[in-house]
């Protein structure tokens, strides 16, 4: 209930912003609740449409279950006030939450409030079995071929509805695939997709040229896919132990007195893994706490069928001594837990500071909050990210350079490499800055800006003849969107080419 009362208040949210009454949190989209942008927003509510859809459909089974005894008058009013709580919050959360999704436009979310929704439905009311048992076997045929036909082509419709979106996706996955096949066994690293990516998509385009996928590329933080990234960052043996948990779970959550409750559980579990097959909401905490509190009533569902497995006494002294360990490991754990999230929330605060006056071009006062955030911050990759930047702009290159690189091991984009072609060119090291431009021009070959940097880098160290190819290239590229800045560089790039034309 608490989760659906979450999911409602944020349905109410995102209508509200679609009403005018709030700003959204990204100025490219009217609508985000209370997230970054409309995907998480609709990954978190689709989390919590089977919840609240199992909970109203199953409503009789769960007030029986929380049926209070009925000869204590004292309780009369709160089992009527559960009845009226299990009928009504489920169903305001459907309605806000039905309300809200289509405006997200977030395929993913479509596909997993459709699946959920007729998985619970059919299970509650056993429509397939009502229906199989009333037709005859060439009519189960065509019902069967006419629903594949249906589904098949909702999701080539699902496909051309954002086309663009839809193959920087597929591109993004076969780009996985090679880093699956260069790190079968135990994969790239927990939580380091991000930090290698990059450099794979360089290597893609530096080997088969600025093809049709570069149009589609971009930077890219997150598979859009949470299994491909799973096998990406824990390869085969991460896979084997993730699959033997989850189906230990599962195998043993299932009790015939709460068997609707295990039903809601795994409908709800599948609506966020259809969600995964298209996005990341294993990396939006909200949606990965739902996951836990998922798993974890699973888990107690399951612990009667666990008991014969480990039904060992114990004594009264060695329980006492077991508690007090635990406590005490409690305790500890949580006094050096809150001192840690003080230091990071101070932290995350400094780097907000710091933003703010990077964005005012008060770099020395950014470059100290950065200073005081790094302690706290020292492995987030975009925050060494914007902390490179700041020391660049503010020709603290050396400096600069280091913690470039350091963001590199957490994370790797377009930025940092023209960041770090930026430093070292400032201090004279022509070649690693041609290294570092070449990289963020392979990494997306459609952007103007590296390769410009590129010639520019040539101008002005003296390599006339590589300057007049690379502004010849530039004038010759595509454009993907069209812009002032584009215009600019073009503009520059004819300079260039005409004040070494005795080269040409």
């Amino acid at each position: 209930m608490a989760i659906v009362i979450s999911g409602t208040i944020q349905a109410v949210y995102g209508n509200l912003q679609l009403l005018g009454y709030f700003p959204s949190n990204h100025s490219g989209f009217k609508l985000t609740g209370g997230f970054f942008n409309p995907g998480p927003y609709a990954g978190f509510l689709v989390s919590v449409f089977p919840i609240a859809l199992g909970l109203y459909l199953f409503k009789e089974e769960v007030v029986n279950r929380l049926q209070f005894d009925m000869e204590n008058k004292r309780f009369l009013h709160v089992n009527t006030f559960i009845k009226y709580a299990v009928e009504y919050i489920p169903l305001i959360g459907i309605i806000s939450i039905i309300l809200v999704i289509p405006a997200t436009q977030s395929r993913a979310s479509w596909l997993a409030l459709t699946i959920s929704s007729s998985l619970l439905l059919v299970l509650r009311y056993e429509i397939l079995k009502k229906l199989f048992n009333h037709l005859s076997k060439l009519k189960k045929v065509v019902l069967v071929t006419t629903v594949i036909l249906i589904i098949g082509v909702s999701l080539l419709g699902v496909y051309h509805f954002k086309k663009g979106s839809s193959d920087g996706r597929l591109f993004i996955w076969k780009v996985s695939t090679k880093m699956i096949n260069d790190n079968p066994l135990f994969g790239v690293g927990f939580d380091r997709f991000k930090a290698h990516y990059m450099d794979y998509q360089a290597n893609y385009f530096a080997i088969n040229g600025e093809t049709q996928e570069a149009l589609v590329a971009d930077n890219t933080y997150y598979a859009f896919n949470e299994f491909i990234q799973f096998v990406v960052e824990n390869g085969v043996i991460g896979v084997f132990l993730f699959i033997s948990v989850l189906y230990v779970i599962i195998k043993f959550s299932s009790a015939k007195e709460n068997n609707y409750l295990s039903t809601i559980l795994k409908t709800s579990l599948l609506s966020i893994g259809v969600f995964a097959f298209f996005s990341y909401p294993v990396q939006i905490l909200p949606i990965k706490l739902i996951i836990v509190v998922l798993l974890a009533a699973l888990s107690k569902l399951g612990q009667n069928k666990i008991k014969p497995f480990i039904n060992f006494k114990i004594g009264t002294r060695i329980k006492l001594t077991l508690k007090a360990f635990v406590i005490g490991g409690v305790l500890t754990t949580t006094i050096f837990s809150f001192k840690y999230i003080y230091k990071l929330n101070t932290g995350f605060k400094n780097w907000q500071l710091a933003l703010n006056s990077y964005q005012y071009s008060d770099y020395e006062s950014a470059i100290q909050e950065y200073e005081a955030a790094y302690p706290e911050l020292k492995n987030n990759g975009e925050f060494l990210m914007n902390y490179g930047k700041a020391l660049s702009i503010y020709k603290q290159d050396k400096k600069a350079i280091q913690i470039l690189e350091k963001a590199k091991t957490h994370l790797n984009t377009t930025i940092i490499e023209t960041t770090l072609g930026d430093a070292y060119k400032n201090i004279k090291q022509y070649n690693e800055a041609e290294i570092a431009y070449k990289h963020a021009a392979n990494m997306i070959p459609s952007r103007f800006y590296p390769p410009y940097l590129l010639a520019k880098l040539y101008d002005e160290s003296g390599q006339k003849e590589k300057a007049l190819v690379m502004a010849k290239t530039i004038l010759e590229k595509e454009v993907k969107i069209p812009s002032t800045a584009i215009k600019e560089i073009q503009q520059e790039m004819k300079h260039v080419i005409t004040k070494n034309k005795l080269f040409n």
